[in-house]
This record gives structure tokens, sequence and C-alpha cells, in this order.
């Protein structure tokens, strides 16, 4: 049976996941122990994928009447197929949802205890994981003990400003840059703003929200990670990595200077963009760019990373790094052989400090 107005509804963009797709949706489905299928709906957005994903899908939906696919004859970007995908959904929430994420077993008893609390706003942690999905490191969103328990913010009410948030996150996943991380209230949605002058730089679900979060919205945040999230496997790649580093610094900074005016969340919020897009990320794009102007569009976003947006001395000295460390074939050639360990003691770090 089928609900017409489920609890929760997953929307779920995809281009080309055939591979992934079948865990994804059978982690969900597979996972229920506080919810029944009649409480969840599942609706699939296919941009046009060429490869079995439409194949996949059928197969699923023969047992599971509460999958609704649709195949678009081409792709949107996941922009506009996000917030088209979302505005298909009849849930009371909406889970947005990646492709290629899974969630563990019996991930519905926290989600039903937060929705108990109706609040606009959930944030769901998860756990870095290899294309495998062989677990690397927790991921959470904020500065609080791993122990299950649901946390309530309100920004501006119960005694918490913007930069009491701001400081107690741990990236800018707090402000949505993890799009399987996040439940929102369906109408909250649905009346909020879409933001189509974002369409195309991979932001356009947080310039939405943010305006949400800032407006007092009820928001939990689930301490216990529920999520496995794919690694190696960013669809924003596909461009290379520079065209990637773009992407976050371009899209950040334009958010950033949308929404926060206060002098000290902006300064916040650039540390935490380094932090996200680190100096050895873009030590490493130099050694792998080859074309002019690939060096010649990293050289402008690590100034503006840097330097132009928040000049600290720490950054300043970022940014010279960044300037002297040489081009050189044999340091590529160095770092390449030595790279699966050196991600590894990367993860180590950030994992001990976090």
């Amino acid at each position: 049976m089928v609900s017409a107005n489920p609890l929760l509804s997953f929307a779920i963009p995809t281009y080309n996941f055939g591979q992934f797709i079948n865990e994804t949706i059978s982690s969900i489905l597979n996972g229920l122990t506080a919810l029944n299928q009649e409480d969840i709906e599942i609706v699939i957005l296919d941009g046009g994928s060429t490869d079995n994903t439409e194949d996949v899908i059928a197969k699923l939906a023969l047992n599971h009447p509460n999958i609704r696919y649709v195949k678009q004859p081409r792709r949107g970007g996941i922009d506009k197929d996000l917030d088209t995908v979302a505005g298909m959904t009849s849930g009371q929430y909406i889970w947005l949802f990646s492709a290629d994420d899974i969630l563990v077993p019996g991930w519905d008893l926290k989600i039903k205890e937060a929705l108990s609390f109706e609040p606009q706003i959930i944030l769901v942690p998860a756990t870095l994981c290899t294309l495998n999905m062989v677990p690397i490191r927790e991921h959470p969103i904020f500065k609080f003990p791993k122990d299950g328990k649901i946390i309530g913010f309100s920004i501006g009410g119960e005694a918490l400003s913007e930069i009491d948030y701001l400081r107690r996150a741990n990236s800018l996943e707090a402000l949505f840059s993890f799009m399987s991380a996040i439940i929102i209230k369906s109408d909250v949605w649905k009346k909020s703003a879409s933001r189509s002058d974002y369409f195309g730089s991979c932001w356009a679900h947080c310039a939405r929200l943010i305006p949400v979060l800032l407006g007092k919205a009820k928001l939990k945040y689930i301490t216990s990670t529920l999520i496995q999230k794919r690694g190696e496997n960013d669809s924003f790649m596909e461009n290379g990595i520079v065209h990637r580093i773009g992407i976050a610094i371009d899209g950040w900074t334009r958010l950033i200077n949308e929404f926060f005016s206060a002098p000290e969340s902006r300064r916040i919020l650039h540390a935490k963009l380094r932090h996200d897009i680190s100096l050895p990320l873009l030590l490493y794009a130099k050694l792998v760019a080859t074309k002019g102007e690939e060096c010649r569009r990293l050289n402008f976003l690590a100034r503006q990373h840097f330097y132009m947006n928040s000049p600290t001395i720490g950054s300043v000295i970022s940014y010279l790094l960044f300037k002297l460390f040489p081009r050189s074939p044999f340091i590529h050639r160095v770092t390449t052989s030595f790279m699966p360990q050196l991600v590894k003691i990367r993860h180590k770090f950030r994992e001990l400090f976090w």
C-alpha cells in the first residue's frame, strides 16, 4: 500500500549512478525497523542516464510500490534536478539524498525520534568511506560527543547566536554543503524561494536553506552517524580538480557574501572553507594542472582563497607557500606514489582533532 502523504520522502536526483543506486535504495528499504514502508516514499529523478539506472530501478520497483521513478530526456544539472525532484515529493519531510550514499541498518530509529520533535530541519552526520564503502573515519557536523543524542538549535532563539552556531560547526556541512545530511520539513522547503540564479553553482539548495536556518528555524542534529558517504566518487570532479576547487571557493565566497554580514561570521566561515579546501589540496592541484588556463585559474583561486577573502597571517603564509611551491614532474611522481599513505595520514589527523 502506498500512502498519499507519507512521513518521509527521499528526493534522489541521479545521473549514470546505476552501479551504486541499487545499494542506496536497498539500504533505505532494508534498514527499516521503526517505520513501515508505507511511512516512506523514494522519488528518483533521472537526468537522462545512459547506463543501466532505469533497469535497476525497474527491478526494485516491482516489489516496492513506494518507489517513484521519472526519467528526463536530458540532464538538468544537480541544482535544477534536486530542486525538481524535491518538488515532486508528497511526504511531510523531505530527505535530500545522493544516489550513491547508503544508510546504516536501523537508521529510522533516530530519524523517527528526531521527527517527533517536529523540527523544520534535521542534520544527519556521515561516516566517510572509500569507493567500495570501507569506512575511513566519522565526519561529525558539530563539536558534540558522538553519543546518539539529538541536539536542538535555533539561531536567535535559546541564546544561540549566529556566531555561536558557526563556532560549534566542524565544517560547512552545518550550512548544508553535504546534500545527504539534510532533512527538511516539506512545507518549509516548498514555501522557501527556489534559487534558480544559483543553478549551475552546485549550491542552489544551500542558498535556499541558509535563510531558513537564519530565520530561527528549529533544527535537530543527530550525533550518531547514520549515513555512509561514498568517497572517491565526486561527480563535481568530472571537469578536473581545478574546476572542482573553483566550485567550492567561488560558490562559498558568494554564499558567505550574500548571507553573512558580520565580520566575525565571515572570518569563521572562510576559515572553515580553508579547512575543507586545504593548502595541501591546492598544492596537489598545482602539481597536476598541466594546461596554462588551469594554472592561471588555480593561481587566482589560491589568491582569492588565502589572501583576498581573509588576509590573516596564517592564510597569507599559506598563499606564499602556494606561490613558492615548485611545479616539478619529479615532485608530482613522488607525491603520486605516496598519495594513498598521505590521504590516510590526513584522515587520521582530522579524526583526532574532530
